[in-house]
């Protein structure tokens, strides 16, 4: 236990140098405070992308870089539009873009179409060759009738030529109306529709529907020609890119918070159209607005709760309020050094205050318990300080370096974002420890300072809720095996749970139930599309054809979006079919329509009927003759309507109807016209605002590759990405970062959690040095985290990019629990006092019941991911906290040799000594004889005269010294001188006056009294001598002290002045003791038998089992003899002819002889 010892020595002092000017100390803190908060008010920023967060290495990283610089932000804010009509879907992002761009300080760009204008007289060159050359045969093959119908526009001409057609046993293609069945000599459906509209519109209006089909133009997209659709159509995007502010919340948080206001203030002006924003930016912005919102929420509730936790626990107002504030000034020093250090908060760490408060409480409160306890022990606040310091500030500290140590080893994982979180949390938690070590101390001063002097110190109310509580751990203790049972029950069921245990990839996952932005996502993944792009780049336009067919190809991929869709391929072919068009289609000029003629109306239906006379005449039996035969009924149908309709209704429904075949007819000619003469399209031909997406300055040309699975499925990702890397090993965006992060957080927490392990099995075995404590200190944290993941299976909590680093602070946090236990355990059995200690139970239990506060506030959240993190933090601290408190207790009770009893069955001990109080003279009265029986448990010494020499009093050796310096004394004289002197030094001798000050001190007193006052260098001569003296024999017996302590618990028992445990420091025989009694500071003197009462009971055994040794036979084999406690009196020089003082034990010489004795 010598690190131990030493680690205590070093905490004391440094409780020493902060208490020594408390209001120092708290002025320094609270401006060290003062100027971190300043600090990062000015310069702290925040990270609201992931990908800010990933290793800068990476070539994915780099290359998302690049592409970020050189191109258009590929990652926007995505508003989708859901309408009943795509016509009221585009006025509505019509209206939306047109309010947006009122704001070009948080818009840089928004488009929902690309205008189909600008590409007017080349629209032939985005058709396909095949259609090309499919329009160019058609009119080939229809020369005439275009050219007869654009003379004369009419109904009745159009009959005329469709019965032509019908003479030649052909009616073309070119009259598809969407139902093409292939290249059939006679496509019935364009004279049946002609035949319906006609007959239509002698009854009553009705929509009209083009014959013209795709004859004139390709099919290029018509009504939604240029529109940003979803694949099903059943969605309209608009995209904006928002003007980013560094240093905010969330850099698109306005530019969001605007769009959502536009989409909210058009509700009462388009009700049936429904609208959201979503995309990379909305999702990044409404994670990290939640994320604040709830750190608010838990940060304040987890100091509410603590406050009141600690209230129940220590049954007072003051000291719990300011242990809070000292932790609250511990986080405003660790925001000054994370701002020096880091620079900037992240989804990650910005829950570090919440974590730091479940925490960073735990030192105070060790801290106050311990302190309370010396305080009812009788020290003196600021001893108990320093006693608090040195004996429960190893295991503090172990605690803290655990906690923060878990989260530094997080550092050497590979995602930036987890890296920041274990230094940003390891320094905090660090920095908590500090201030509960030194500014709350200097409080603790300041706040006794101003109470008024007290009585002798009644038992504190904390101790009484201990005596309430220890009671509950002695009974477990009492039932092991079922306390082991049930312990190995619930890791068997753990181990069993631990596969259903998976991790889940969905980032959707995390966010808030309802969040906006994670509702649209899922409905354009739905709609056959998502808001997330692979990004891939080509270096010339070859390339870019080249790469953007392979990842077509793919089938992973739905859809390929880059500067091709606006530089047609094939372009010579194309122009080369455009130019053998022009020399027919360019001529034709339509004339005027001549008002509708019914009688030639009728005429060309009697001729078309007569031609389907004959068809059905011709045809073989067959499909194909009932089809003539019934459209020959239908023409005959049409044409007794047509005489039996008045002409006041047929002719002006008819001439409506020709003027939209006419007119449509002209329209499509005239576009056509328009586009036979296009010059080939290039680069710069693209309009500005999408050359900027998919052009580089430098002219390199970007891919966007939309996934056709779901990227928020691992084995949808996994396959998206490795189909990609098979045509672009470099390619990058979104997709592929966030499936590198998951694979990056994924690794990080299982690294972390081995790492945490190795760390805390390292720290435990460097403080203990020893092996079977050091193993059951750790045995709380591997149960606790056996049984958090049995637990994560029984509330179907799975592991997740919110929780990721839970297990490894699991174990960092909750390691402090079993090792402090184990540290009060080997401190009773090395010091003193009980081995499982009511102070460190309760400490333990509000420590972990506050921590689990801490955790447990994060439950408050909405966000699924922090959520789920306060849940798994909870279950995991309250399982280690179970296992601490219930399951250790057994096991260091089993651990323990087996001690025999103080007194055989039905034999009493009857106290030999009374007194009536500390100084009052002792009265004796007889007791039986000790039986004989071997010691095996302590053995308990006197200081002066015993371990410094070897039987020969302090009044003895100072009276030979000044012999020896030719002064004359006489016992009658000089006994009293001594007394006096030795009085003069009790209670007036600070705690940590050394052992050389004192011995001065009490030589120079008696050379006062001999009247040789004057004589300083006789003074210094005597204290020096009689120094040296005691430490040679102190020095001599230190070996013997290490053989005995290896077998027994050694302690002190002295008559002292108050500063005894520092004169053992001084000697170097500190470390040897379990317990340090010196009469000053217990308040009663040998031979009372309190103190030797105090002395085992600090020890944990009773007075049978223990051997008291020194040199005076009333002091100390009285007393000693009076509690029951076998003794050996150490008579010097006179041993041979000195009696024991009891029968049966023994008189010795020299401490050498003790052994043997023993």
């Amino acid at each position: 236990m010598s690190v131990v010892l030493r680690t205590g020595r070093a905490l004391r002092r440094l409780v020493q140098v902060a208490t020594a000017r408390p209001a120092l100390t708290v002025v320094v803190s609270l401006l060290l405070a003062a100027a971190g908060v300043v600090y990062s008010l000015q310069e702290l920023t925040f990270i609201t992308s992931g990908k800010d967060l990933l290793p800068r290495g990476r070539a994915y990283v780099q290359r998302y870089a690049e592409d970020s610089r050189e191109f258009a932000d590929p990652d926007q804010i995505v508003v989708a539009v859901q309408a009943p009509r795509l016509a009221l879907a585009k006025a509505y992002a019509s209206q939306v873009a047109h309010e947006l761009r009122k704001y070009p300080d948080r818009f840089e760009r928004v488009a929902y179409r690309t205008d189909p204008k600008q590409f007017e007289g080349r629209a032939l060159l985005y058709a396909s060759t095949a259609k090309l050359r499919d329009i160019r045969d058609k009119i080939l093959d229809h020369q005439s009738f275009l050219e007869s119908f654009a003379a004369r526009p009419t109904l009745d001409q159009l009959v005329e030529n469709i019965s032509t057609q019908i003479g030649t046993a052909i009616v073309t293609s070119f009259f598809d109306v969407g139902l093409d069945q292939g290249n059939k000599d006679v496509d019935l459906r364009v004279v049946k529709d002609l035949l319906a509209q006609i007959s239509a519109r002698l009854d009553s209006p009705s929509p009209y529907r083009s014959p013209w089909g795709s004859l004139f133009s390709p099919d290029t997209g018509g009504e939604d020609d240029g529109y940003f659709l979803s694949d099903d159509k059943r969605l309209l995007f608009l995209l904006a890119e928002g003007v980013g502010k560094r240093g905010s919340f969330t850099g698109d948080r306005e530019a969001i918070e605007t769009l959502r206001g536009t989409i909210a203030s058009l509700r009462d002006q388009f009700p049936d159209v429904t609208a959201g924003v979503t995309g990379g930016p909305a999702l990044s912005n409404d994670e990290m607005l939640a994320a604040f919102r709830d750190s608010r929420r838990a940060t304040l509730l987890a100091f509410a709760l603590t406050l009141g936790l600690l209230l129940v626990a220590f049954l007072r107002v003051g000291l719990p309020i300011l242990m809070l504030a000292t932790l609250a000034v511990s986080l405003c020093w660790s925001m000054g050094i994370i701002t020096a250090v880091v620079g900037h908060l992240s989804i990650f760490s910005v829950m570090f205050i919440s974590i730091v408060v479940g925490i960073g409480t735990d030192y105070g409160i060790y801290f106050l318990f311990r302190h309370d306890e010396e305080l009812f022990l009788g020290r003196s606040p600021r001893e108990a300080l320093e006693l608090t310091a040195a004996r429960s500030g190893p295991g503090m500290l172990i605690g803290a370096l655990t906690a923060a140590g878990t989260f530094y080893v997080l550092m050497a994982t590979e995602f930036r974002g987890i890296q920041e979180l274990g230094f940003i949390a390891g320094t905090s938690i660090l920095l908590a420890w500090l201030s509960m070590m030194t500014l709350f101390p200097a409080l603790i001063i300041l706040v006794d300072r101003r109470r008024p002097a007290r009585a002798p110190v009644p038992i504190p109310r904390v101790l009484e809720i201990e005596r309430i509580r220890v009671p509950f751990v002695e009974r477990i203790i009492r039932y092991p095996k079922t306390v082991v049972t049930a312990a190995a029950l619930a890791t068997v069921l753990s181990l069993a749970a631990l596969p259903g245990v998976y991790f889940d990839y969905n980032l959707l996952n995390l966010q808030a139930v309802g969040t906006e932005s994670v509702v649209w996502e899922k409905r354009i993944l739905a709609a056959g599309r998502s808001g997330f792009t692979a990004l891939s780049t080509a270096a010339s336009l070859a390339e870019l054809r080249r790469k953007a067919a392979a990842f077509e190809r793919l089938p992973s991929v739905s859809d390929v979006d880059s500067a091709l869709l606006l530089i047609p391929e094939d372009q010579p072919a194309k122009l080369g079919v455009i130019g053998e068009l022009a020399p027919i289609v360019a001529p034709v000029r339509v004339g005027i329509p001549e008002p509708v003629d019914v009688d030639r109306l009728a005429s060309a239906l009697s001729t078309l009927k007569h031609r389907f006379d004959v068809a059905a005449g011709e045809a073989p039996p067959g499909p194909d003759r009932d089809d003539a035969a019934a459209v020959r009924d239908r023409v005959a149908a049409l044409s007794a309507k047509l005489q039996r309709t008045d002409r006041d209704v047929s002719e002006p429904a008819l001439t409506l109807l020709q003027d939209q075949v006419y007119r449509d007819f002209a329209g499509s000619l005239h576009r056509l016209q328009r586009n036979l003469h296009p010059r080939e399209i290039g680069v710069n031909d693209v309009p500005s605002e999408l050359r900027r997406e998919f052009v580089s300055p430098s002219g390199r040309f970007l891919l966007q590759i939309h996934p056709g699975v779901d990227i928020w499925d691992r084995h949808g990702a996994e396959r998206f990405v490795a189909d990609l890397r098979s045509v672009d090993p470099e390619v990058t965006g979104t997709p592929i970062i966030t499936f590198e992060a998951i694979n990056y957080m994924e690794r990080a927490y299982k690294e972390g959690t081995v790492y945490a392990f190795l760390v805390v099995t390292l720290l435990s075995a460097l403080l203990i040095r020893r092996f079977r404590e050091a193993a059951l200190g750790l045995v709380p944290l591997v149960l606790g985290t056996l049984w958090t993941a049995g637990l994560m299976q029984l509330f179907r909590l799975p592991f997740n990019f919110g929780n990721v680093f839970g297990l490894p602070l699991i174990i960092g946090t909750g390691a402090e629990f079993g090792l402090n236990v184990v540290l009060r355990y080997l401190e009773g059995r090395e010091y003193g006092g009980p081995l499982i200690a009511r102070s460190t139970v309760m400490a333990v239990l509000v420590n972990g019941l506050t921590t689990i506060v801490g955790f447990g506030s994060l439950m408050v959240a909405d966000h699924r991911g922090i959520f789920g993190l306060g849940l798994l933090l909870t279950l995991g601290m309250a399982a280690t906290l179970t296992a601490a408190l219930v399951v250790l207790p057994v096991l260091l009770q089993w651990s323990q040799p087996p001690r025999p009893s103080s007194v055989s069955p039905g034999e009493s001990m009857d106290r030999a000594v009374t007194s009536e109080g500390t100084g009052s003279a002792a009265r004796f009265r007889s007791v039986a004889p000790l039986p004989r029986r071997p010691v095996e448990r302590a053995v308990l010494f006197d200081f002066g005269g015993t371990l410094d020499a070897d039987g020969v009093t302090w009044k003895e050796r100072f009276a030979r010294l000044y012999r020896t310096e030719g002064v004359r004394l006489e016992p009658a004289r000089f006994d009293p001188l001594f007394y006096a002197a030795d009085d003069a030094l009790v209670g007036a001798t600070p705690p940590t006056l050394s052992f050389g000050e004192t011995v001065s001190r009490l030589a120079a007193a008696l050379a006062q009294g001999l009247g040789l006052g004057g004589d300083d260098a006789l003074v210094r001569r005597v204290a020096s001598r009689f120094l040296e003296g005691a430490l040679e024999a102190l020095r001599g017996n230190t070996p013997l002290l290490s053989r005995l302590g290896r077998r027994y618990r050694l302690g002190i028992v002295s008559n002292f002045y108050g500063n005894l445990e520092t004169v053992c420091d001084d000697a170097g025989i500190r470390e040897h003791f379990s317990v340090i009694l010196d009469s000053c500071r217990v308040g009663c003197r040998k031979p009372d038998p309190r103190i030797f009462d105090r002395a085992v009971e600090e020890l944990g055994i009773t007075p049978a089992d223990a051997t008291f040794v020194g040199d005076s036979p009333t002091r100390d084999m009285a007393g000693a003899r009076a509690v029951g406690m076998r003794h050996i009196w150490l008579a010097g020089e006179e041993s041979g002819s000195r009696k024991p003082c009891c029968p049966e034990d023994r008189v010795i010489s020299s401490l050498a002889q003790l052994e043997a004795v023993l």
